[in-house]
């Protein structure tokens, strides 16, 4: 008999950065150094991760390290990429990491810039919730997140690193060039910047609100 599925909150922080929170326990991916219209990033957390070192998403400075009771929930596993569709030769190269915790699989997919391969593709089924991002430019646009989706089939996906209103950069797209093209699966905009991903999680979109 498989494990019920536990809970682990997701709190987004701005641009691509996330908290994860389960059984008292917290790691933060992906945190910035400067990204247009968002405030400056600091925040606590007994880990920290990260795709790649570009400033703004490998800014490690802005999470203060802090003791946690027992040991850490979740298992971390990455799987290497691309940051762009030349094999790196434009922007690098791309970790895509996945948390476990609770039963939960939970895949940040940084800044990828291309279509995973069948193998890989194969390695990101069955994920509880995708972290994908959507602007465009420097990463995967609306259309190509929107075919990762349907590759992969998470059961809740959470856009990220798009531009709303001031916030973000403007060579990128807003999210709703991804929101857009879904059809098969509600697309929420939630009105807070968290979600509590659990065994009870419907197929779903869902844009977080930033909080400041």
């Amino acid at each position: 008999m498989s494990k019920e599925k536990g809970t682990i909150r997701l709190t987004w922080l701005g641009h691509s950065c996330f908290r994860l929170e389960c059984g008292g326990h917290s790691a933060v991916i992906d945190p910035y150094r400067e990204v247009p219209g968002y405030p400056p990033l600091h925040v606590e957390a007994g880990e920290v991760f990260k795709s790649h070192d570009h400033d703004d998403h490998g800014w490690v400075q802005a999470v203060t390290l802090v003791e946690e009771p027992g040991e850490s929930p979740f298992k971390v596993t990455t799987e290497a990429c691309w940051h762009d569709e030349k094999g790196g030769s434009l922007r690098g190269s791309n970790l895509i990491t996945i948390f476990e915790a609770e039963g939960l699989r939970i895949a940040h997919f940084g800044d990828i810039g291309h279509q995973p391969g069948p193998e890989l593709a194969e390695k990101l089924k069955g994920l509880d919730a995708a972290l994908i991002p959507v602007g465009g430019f420097y990463t995967i646009d609306g259309a190509a997140a929107f075919e990762l989706m349907n590759t992969i089939d998470p059961v809740v996906t959470i856009p990220m690193h798009f531009r709303r209103g001031a916030c973000g950069f403007d060579v990128i797209s807003e999210p709703e060039a991804f929101t857009g093209m879904v059809k098969d699966r509600p697309v929420v905009e939630a009105g807070t910047d968290s979600i509590d991903i659990s065994g009870d999680s419907e197929k779903s979109v869902v844009v977080l609100k930033f909080m400041g």
